[in-house]
């Protein structure tokens, strides 16, 4: 109870934090003006393709789900409880905290729990694997030297997860050499969590590519919405490729301790964009972007507040 307390305490300073250092710099009235003037039919058009996105969440989410059930779901169903994740994303812990929520439903009822509640590891894992693998892509086409490295080393690691517990023999022959080395009741716990992840990588391995599929496609999308808001604050072009390489960071950012990202990824809109679009620019795209996140999560919490497990049970 202490340790959640603190842990708490620290989310909220953490926020409170970066707020402070985004207020003491700028003038509301200018970031008020300035979304006040944006092109009001390229601001809606990317909050409708917002909208969409969340259904190819939804989708990605279910071919996963497929793999352990071995039925299929309503898209409706994982969509409502894929909405009422990004509700609590607000109030738990980091950007993925309502991840928690959603193990909550899906391994409810479930014997095995531990391998039902893996997919929603899953579904985490592609959506980074396809959004890294296009922001090593995008730096190398943009030319970016700085951040070259820093998404050269996640690209290799992401690729080598993939093929670690994708073939087993990959796995046995690096894993060999140090069990020995490892306690028995641990390696007892690697080895069940491997055959977990390794049963989503192999089972349905068509359910398992549609699934990369879509996550590329939602996470385009995704990030052509973010250019979308920046072209209706300036009205004028903005490298593009610059969007798959910043965003990618900032979502990353959102996964320091915080009241679900509030003020780091505020604060990491306008250090990166800053110097491309103006400061006030950078500090309006960041509300835009909040905003379009609490319409999501009002959604949401629309539906988590109409919602019945039994009723609606995976």
């Amino acid at each position: 109870m202490k340790k959640n307390i603190i842990f708490t305490f620290i989310r909220i300073f953490v926020s409170v934090f970066f707020i402070y250092l985004i207020l003491r710099s700028f003038n509301f009235q200018e970031i008020v003006y300035i979304i006040k003037n944006a092109n009001l039919f390229l601001l809606s058009f990317s909050y409708l393709l917002i909208f969409f996105i969340n259904f190819l969440l939804a989708l990605r989410f279910k071919y996963i789900l497929e793999i352990y059930f071995k039925k299929k779901f309503s898209i409706f169903l994982i969509w409502k409880i894929t909405m009422i994740g990004l509700f609590f994303n607000n109030f738990l812990p980091t950007s993925a905290g309502g991840d928690i929520v959603k193990i909550f439903y899906i391994v409810k009822d479930e014997q095995r729990k531990f391998l039902s509640g893996i997919s929603i590891l899953i579904d985490r894992y592609i959506g980074a694997l396809s959004v890294i693998i296009m922001g090593t892509i995008s730096i190398f086409l943009y030319n970016e030297e700085g951040k070259r490295f820093f998404y050269l080393i996640l690209a290799f690691l992401l690729i080598f997860s993939f093929y670690f517990f994708s073939k087993r023999k990959i796995a046995s022959i690096l894993y060999l050499p140090i069990r020995k080395f490892i306690p028995q009741f641990l390696n007892k716990i690697l080895l069940n969590l491997y055959d977990a992840v390794n049963f989503y990588f192999t089972e349905n391995r068509k359910n398992f590519k549609i699934a990369i599929l879509v996550s590329f496609l939602l996470q385009i999308l995704s990030i052509f919405s973010q250019y979308l808001i920046c072209i209706s604050i300036v009205k004028d072009n903005v490298n593009i490729l610059l969007f798959f390489v910043f965003i990618p960071l900032i979502w990353i950012s959102t996964l320091i301790p915080s009241l679900g990202g509030l003020g780091i990824r505020e604060y990491t809109y306008i250090f990166l964009f800053s110097d491309i679009i103006g400061e006030n620019n950078a500090y309006a795209l960041s509300t835009l972007n909040f905003l379009s996140l609490i319409l999501n999560s009002l959604i949401g919490g629309f539906i988590f507040l109409t919602f019945r497990l039994r009723q609606n049970k995976v």
